[in-house]
């Protein structure tokens, strides 16, 4: 069973402008890089009882994934890392007990 530990909801953060990476054919027009666009996301860390996931989601819907792991200070890291979040924006989930 996962249990919610933390959560943000209404995080605004800009994503795009990746340049392009992957082979292309002799003579090939390079790709512009990707839009860059102001997203909100909602993100929370659970506890899948081995480890936890840090999951986000735009709010649109259009934008979401999850990475795993062993603690939590390790998902705030990679959080900070991915979306630029502080320890102190975390909000406990209060819904746990």
């Amino acid at each position: 069973m996962l249990t919610v530990v933390k959560r943000i909801s209404g995080f605004k953060t800009h994503v795009g402008g990746t340049q392009h990476s992957g082979w292309l054919p002799a003579g090939a027009a390079k790709p512009l890089p990707t839009p860059v666009r102001e997203v909100t996301f909602d993100l929370e860390i659970q506890f899948d009882g081995h480890g936890h996931l840090l999951c986000y989601a735009s709010q649109g819907g259009e934008l979401y994934g999850d990475t795993w792991h062993e603690t939590l200070e390790d998902a705030e890291l990679a959080a900070a890392e991915k979306f630029g979040i502080r320890p102190g924006q975390w909000q406990d989930d209060q819904s746990q007990g």
